[in-house]
């Protein structure tokens, strides 16, 4: 009897084993075809894209030789030329300045780690660079980017395209959606996990499919192991554990492997199946994760809420300081931030020199050309301003075609007016708008401070006064 009972037991461990093993080569040879045929889908499709994109790409560099001011370009208009794409400037600080896509207006790249340092590199040559598709972790969808710099480097110029809406047909292709009948079908399936493993160092995090993907970078250390294995190694990685008396095994296979080379800055995709030996716990598990997906998921919101309240707030303080038309400080916001300078001046001994500029007969150019012709050419001096300066000088619009700038940290006045020198001989430059030149003429007041004044009306009141005797003398620049 013991050795029949024995013998009955060996024998339902068999097939209880058997039937698990049978289990586990369905289940990965389903999704290894799942995968296998995405890819094949995806390089289909990407050729396609590459041609587009750089079709795509090569216009907007002959549209930037003819205009280099790009945020005079109607990105609308060009957008209906690339059907289906999101167009995306960047400029050198690695900020998007313009986009079709709103919600990216003002995104800034340089914040991104190794990424920026990518962006930078492309940006600095004279080639165009194209992706492979990736997953977006924040719009869930299955993106494809490219890049090209302007001529002068001065810009990148970017592409990116969805590609469920490109090709609807790929909307059917839902890894996701396969992992979720298999874990429905199998009781002994554990998980089915989709791992991000980014390609320089190797960091790895796990996407949740909700609502939205997202990207839980709390990976367990012996999950995180085998995720960045499979992707070094491009090939399945397996392994056991044991979690509370009970057996797991691990089969960690790549999806999607990025080429460091050619491929730098995108992250590669690794599945992970779990499978647990003993279906009672495996219920209690799936219980238990459930529960801390949901966790995950309003930790996630709470954040992005919080996120989104900083970012409004932010923009809104922006908005009370800054110049709706060019950006610029508003005459509110120059004045707290030249208390701030005038006591810095005073620890150093340093002078300040304030500029007041004004457009000459800007009102003709709005009378001749329109208002829209004239916001443009502020629009315009303003960007020469930005360029011509430092970043820590102030540059204010406090009406009209006025601005007011606080030249800052200069030992001498013979160095403020070289600079203002300078800066005028750049804003007479004549303004390229609709592939016509419009001639501009500047005229300029200089107030230094101490000398010149303790208080900035003051300081203002005597730098206004000497550019109107510039005006009169018919000279640039002026000293009070």
């Amino acid at each position: 009897m013991i050795y029949m009972y024995s013998a009955q037991y060996t024998n339902i461990i068999d097939a209880v084993e058997d039937k698990y093993n049978s289990q586990q080569q369905l289940v990965e040879k389903n999704i290894l075809q799942t995968v296998h045929y995405i890819n094949n889908a995806y390089d289909i499709a990407e050729h396609q894209l590459n041609q587009e994109m750089r079709e795509y790409s090569a216009l907007m560099v002959e549209k930037y030789r003819v205009n280099t001011e790009v945020m005079e370009w109607d990105l609308d208009e060009l957008q209906e030329r690339f059907p289906g794409y999101d167009i995306y400037i960047v400029n050198k600080d690695l900020k998007i300045i313009k986009t079709t896509y709103n919600e990216d207006l003002g995104l800034d790249f340089s914040k991104f780690g190794s990424f920026a340092t990518v962006l930078r590199e492309r940006m600095a040559g004279n080639e165009f660079k194209v992706d492979r598709v990736d997953l977006s972790t924040q719009a869930g969808e299955i993106k494809k980017y490219s890049y090209m710099p302007s001529p002068d480097n001065q810009y990148l110029f970017e592409l990116s395209v969805s590609i469920e809406d490109q090709y609807p047909s790929f909307q059917s292709l839902n890894l996701f959606k396969d992992a979720s009948s298999l874990t429905e079908e199998y009781e002994m399936l554990d998980d089915i996990g989709f791992y991000s493993v980014e390609p320089l160092r190797y960091g790895v995090a796990k996407l949740r499919n909700s609502k939205r993907p997202y990207l839980n970078p709390d990976v367990p250390e012996f999950e995180e192991e085998l995720a960045r294995q499979a992707v070094i190694n491009n090939s399945m990685q397996r392994g056991t554990r044991n979690i509370d008396g009970i057996q797991h095994r691990y089969r960690f296979f790549p999806a999607l492997i990025s080429n460091q080379e050619n491929e730098q800055g995108w992250n590669s995709y690794v599945v992970g199946i779990v499978y647990n030996d003993q279906v009672m716990q495996n219920e209690i598990k799936d219980h238990r994760n459930i529960f801390l997906v949901n966790i995950t998921l309003m930790s996630v919101l709470f954040v992005s809420f919080i996120a989104v309240a900083v970012y409004l707030l932010n923009k809104f303080e922006h908005q009370a300081h800054h110049d709706k038309l060019t950006g610029l400080a508003n005459r509110k916001y120059f004045a707290e931030e030249f208390k701030r300078l005038k006591n810095k001046a005073d620890v150093t001994g340093h002078t300040i020199g304030v500029v007041f500029i004004d457009i000459n007969k800007f009102k003709e150019i709005n009378d001749e050309y329109g208002h829209d012709i004239g916001d443009k050419v502020l629009k315009s001096i303003a960007h020469r301003m930005e360029n011509s300066l430092k970043e820590k000088d102030l540059k204010a619009r406090i009406g009209g075609d006025e601005f007011i700038i606080a030249l800052t940290d200069l030992s001498s006045k013979e160095t403020i007016m070289e600079i203002t020198t300078r800066l005028i001989t750049e804003l007479k430059k004549p303004v390229c708008i609709n592939g016509k030149e419009l001639p501009i003429s500047v005229s300029a007041g200089v107030s230094l401070y101490p000398d010149g004044g303790s208080e900035l009306e003051a300081l203002i009141k005597n730098a206004d006064s000497a550019m109107y005797r510039a005006k009169r003398e018919n000279k640039d620049i002026e000293k009070f």
